[in-house]
């Protein structure tokens, strides 16, 4: 079997994402907080001070729309493979790094070599510095549509082509919590638990003062009660110093963990920060690959490591990360904040397939480019997803519905 042709294909389709995900700064009416120290009972929002609070550096762009890039990899053989590559922005620049250099590359060989062939598509820029960035996420596009390839030319779900799993569901959480004030977070925090059936559910904080961050916080905390865990996403926002002081409030408040508290760069923050707290430290959906993984393994400042499927290198380099994290003791979550179902049934399937796997992020938001693409809609219920049993990934994309997000342009 050889490879004959590898083509990436931009989605966009109308929704603001930041909006949708609960990530802009809800107003605030009448709140109960436990924050800073107060007991359960109703008091006044904590005033702003001066000189506290997140800026700005931290905040990624995002477009209007929500953005991502599919990948179909063709053989003679008439099998074809499909992947995605994590680009919520500009799919367009990993859309030429496929065409103009990984695609060429892989013309003619076989696409069941799926270790070799990566190497191969990394060693094309290694030395000239290329590591991470749009080279790693188109890669891991390419590399999740040959192990598509490779599971249906053999008739095994990819999971199994990984060594079999540990389990046929896997738990996850609900990723954002939207409303436009404190209450109206609250309550679809509760609804998530109570209808749904999560019992994890992740806030967000990060664009406001220390105070109302911790008092939003405090807020869903007390709704959810011992219902379900609360996670916590900061998204960088603080230095060591502040997320020192967010981190004990949120650790009071029997917080399961905070999320990427601090700048990526800041290796050695986030090795104090995770000395100075019992609550868990979680950070990784930025590293692109297992070297960065093993520098934070290695320096114990990190509790739960996070990698994306469709940016980390895709399955062959995101196994590679979740058994070195295994080495070290160390649990890992599935990043998929944003993407297609192909995105998810991709960390699905190595999640299943890895003995230290925590919990997978479920987005919470309406996806234009979500289970409508499929045939057959990947299920998330009671908190948990139902792992895909077909050969490859197991999901079928329905064509008329891919063309209709599909950016030719």
């Amino acid at each position: 079997m050889k490879i004959t042709a590898i083509q990436a294909f931009p989605l966009r389709a109308s929704r603001d994402y930041v909006a949708s995900t609960g990530l802009q700064t809800p107003k605030v009416a009448g709140q109960h907080s436990r924050a800073l120290g107060a007991a359960q009972s109703p008091v006044e929002i904590p005033v702003e001070r001066a000189l506290t609070g997140a800026r700005t550096r931290h905040i990624c762009s995002y477009p209007r729309g929500v953005q991502s890039l599919l990948i179909r990899v063709q053989t003679d053989a008439g099998i074809a493979g499909i992947g995605e590559s994590h680009a919520p922005v500009a799919p367009q620049v990993a859309k030429a790094v496929i065409e103009h250099l990984l695609g060429p590359a892989l013309l003619g060989e076989d696409p069941r070599a799926v270790d070799v062939l990566w190497e191969k598509m990394a060693s094309t820029m290694r030395l000239r510095g290329h590591t991470t960035g749009f080279l790693t996420e188109a890669i891991a596009g390419v590399d999740i549509a040959l192990w598509d390839i490779f599971g249906k030319a053999v008739g095994l779900p990819i999971y199994q082509l990984l060594g079999g799993g540990y389990a046929d569901r896997i738990k996850a959480y609900a990723s954002g919590v939207p409303g436009k004030t404190r209450q109206a977070q609250v309550d679809n925090a509760r609804r998530f638990v109570e209808e749904l059936g999560f019992t994890a559910v992740k806030g967000s904080i990060g664009r406001n003062s220390l105070e109302l961050d911790v008092a939003a916080m405090a807020a869903l905390a007390d709704a959810l009660g011992t219902d379900a865990h609360l996670l916590v996403d900061a998204h960088g926002a603080y230095n060591a110093q502040e997320a020192t002081q967010v981190g004990l409030e949120l650790q009071s408040l029997d917080i399961y963990w905070f999320e990427d508290p601090l700048m990526p760069e800041d290796h050695a923050g986030y090795k104090l920060l995770s000395d100075r707290l019992d609550m868990a430290v979680a950070a990784g959906e930025t590293e692109c690959n297992r070297y960065q993984f093993r520098d934070r393994l290695a320096a114990r400042a990190v509790d739960v490591i996070l990698p994306d499927v469709c940016r980390a290198g895709g399955i062959s380099e995101g196994l590679k990360i979740a058994r070195l994290a295994d080495v070290h003791h160390t649990p890992w979550a599935a990043h998929v904040s944003m993407g297609t179902p192909v995105h998810i049934a991709a960390a699905l399937h190595l999640a299943a397939a890895t003995p230290n796997f925590l919990i997978c992020e479920c987005p919470t938001h309406q996806n234009p480019i979500g289970n409508q693409l499929l045939r057959t809609p990947i299920v998330c219920e009671d908190g948990f997803f139902h792992l895909p049993e077909g050969p490859g990934l197991g999901i079928e994309l329905d064509e008329e519905a891919l063309e209709s997000v599909t950016l030719h342009a």
